[in-house]
């Protein structure tokens, strides 16, 4: 039953999604950026995301042969460019980095394509050797930085990419010192034990669920979105408190001109490439405008 709602909840919220960025995507090649591809807007995606915009080509709704695009370059894009697919707040971040280089902000508020929450998974079936208070019910984000301390080696990211950001939020939010701090007087050192604690180094979320699967030793702690863990083998997913949630996202190019609405986002395409990218088609919300100050702190604090 609930898989049912979810689906019809998902349906239906795809259908809005789709009217809500036609600034972004035509459905009939019409209008958009004035490139070599008929019209069609140019939208980049992280490297990570690159399914989705692959799936967009597909259904034409895009140029074709859109390079990459992630958070390093995202705050002097490319002049065709008409919008960004990313997690979720990286066009905030891009746009704080653009106005610390005295330069225009190039990213107008987003569309939600998709989320889900995130979650901590380890090897195996079962939580061992934890600290106290970290179990399988509940797992609070404190114990990824006790666990940091004491040489356990947890999979975040690098910290300094929109999807790693989008996985470390929630850690550095239970890093806060009390509640009339902010994100800059995080102890430095702890976040950096933390993305340093992998022997080899961190890799995007893809490559270190395979190594968390294959290599024993090499990650005790993975970071991730629950629905990208679903269906892997030899995984305990722990539920991550207090909950947290990771948002793709649609960002235009400030000041893009309208495009026609079109059904792009309700292609079966589309949807499975969100669903790989480990989210919920249709949902997610956009994080309060705060969050892309907080993170890039972070990001200076790992950087």
């Amino acid at each position: 039953m609930r898989q049912r709602i979810l689906a019809i909840v998902g349906a239906v919220a795809l259908v809005v999604v789709a009217v809500f960025v036609r600034s972004m995507i035509s459905d009939d090649g019409s209008g958009g950026s004035s490139g070599d591809d008929g019209g069609k807007p140019v939208v980049a995606c992280t490297p990570d995301l690159q399914g989705i915009c692959d799936a967009l080509e597909a259904d034409g709704r895009i140029a074709a042969d859109t390079p990459a695009l992630d958070l390093a370059d995202a705050a002097a894009p490319p002049a065709a460019l008409d919008g960004w697919i990313t997690w979720d707040p990286a066009p905030g971040i891009a746009d704080i980095d653009a106005e610390q280089a005295s330069a225009n902000k190039p990213w107008d508020a987003g569309a939600p394509l998709g989320a889900s929450t995130l979650a901590v998974a380890v090897r195996g079936s079962q939580l061992t050797g934890a600290p106290s208070g970290c179990t399988q019910v509940a797992f609070p984000w404190t114990c990824l930085d006790q666990e940091a301390s004491s040489s356990a080696a947890i999979g975040v990211g690098t910290g300094t990419t929109a999807e790693s950001l989008a996985r470390l939020y929630p850690i550095a939010l239970s890093l806060v010192p009390d509640a009339d701090s902010g994100f800059r007087d995080i102890p430095d050192q702890r976040l950096q034990s933390l993305v340093n604690s992998p022997p080899d180094g961190q890799d995007p979320f893809p490559d270190q669920l395979r190594t968390l699967q294959t290599k024993v030793g090499a990650l005790n702690y993975l970071v991730g979105t629950t629905d990208a863990f679903e269906g892997a083998e030899n995984l305990t997913v722990l539920t991550a408190t207090p909950v947290a949630q990771a948002t793709i996202v649609l960002a235009p190019r400030r000041g893009t001109k309208d495009l026609v609405a079109g059904s792009a986002l309700t292609s079966s395409g589309v949807q499975q490439a969100l669903r790989d990218a480990g989210v919920v088609p249709g949902t997610g919300r956009l994080a309060p405008d705060d969050r892309a100050g907080d993170l890039y702190a972070v990001r200076d604090k790992v950087g």
